[in-house]
């Protein structure tokens, strides 16, 4: 295993502890909740696989980490302070949303009009990580407008799809580190689905 390598399965399990502390913290509250862990956790996964990801020249994943890692960074803030973070204007938020959805599309669009054997494939993981990306985009929006860190019930299915779309590209990628970060998602996206569904969120 290279030192490369190593970054790669620690930034995996962050990412993967990080919804297991989630999930085990929203059974016991009987509703899905956002834990202060998850976001510290989500910001020490995002630098090691996004450095992992900048290694391997992957654009449409590093793409993705580099955008949610400050989200997550806001979130700490939001967290930790609540209201007293201060509100950000909605302008920010969509226009990030708004540039990344356009970087995302371009680079799709370009992939898709190369020519080479996988064009396809990069197209799929663009879509599934604009989907992926978003949803993050529309929690830190959701959670602006709160004053509370939180997931609404359109991060989980943004989440779903776009986990789905990506665990298919990492698997046609044959790539363990990342297969392994993917696989479990679904599962947990479903059950905190059922959890505000319960709940009547």
């Amino acid at each position: 295993m290279t030192w490369m390598e190593a970054i790669g399965w620690l930034g995996n399990t962050c990412y993967f502890s990080r919804f297991l502390v989630q999930w085990l913290l929203s059974e016991r509250a009987g509703r899905s909740v956002a834990p202060r862990a998850f976001w510290w956790l989500s910001v020490a996964g995002a630098v090691l696989l996004g450095s992992y990801s900048i290694d391997l020249a992957d654009l449409p994943l590093s793409l993705g980490y580099g955008l949610t890692f400050l989200i997550y960074l806001r979130n700490v803030s939001i967290a930790y302070l609540g209201p007293n973070a201060g509100r950000l204007s909605r302008r920010p938020a969509l226009l990030l949303a708004g540039l990344s959805g356009l970087g995302f599309l371009g680079l799709a669009l370009e992939s898709a009009t190369s020519g080479t054997a996988d064009a396809l494939w990069v197209a799929v993981a663009f879509l599934g990580q604009s989907l992926f990306g978003s949803r993050f985009v529309v929690q830190w929006y959701a959670s602006e407008q709160s004053g509370d860190a939180h997931f609404p019930a359109s991060f989980w299915w943004l989440s779903l799809s776009g986990n789905l779309l990506l665990l298919a590209y990492v698997f046609e990628l044959g790539d363990p580190i990342f297969i392994a970060g993917f696989l479990p998602g679904p599962l947990v996206q479903a059950r905190n689905l059922w959890l505000l569904r319960r709940a009547g969120a």
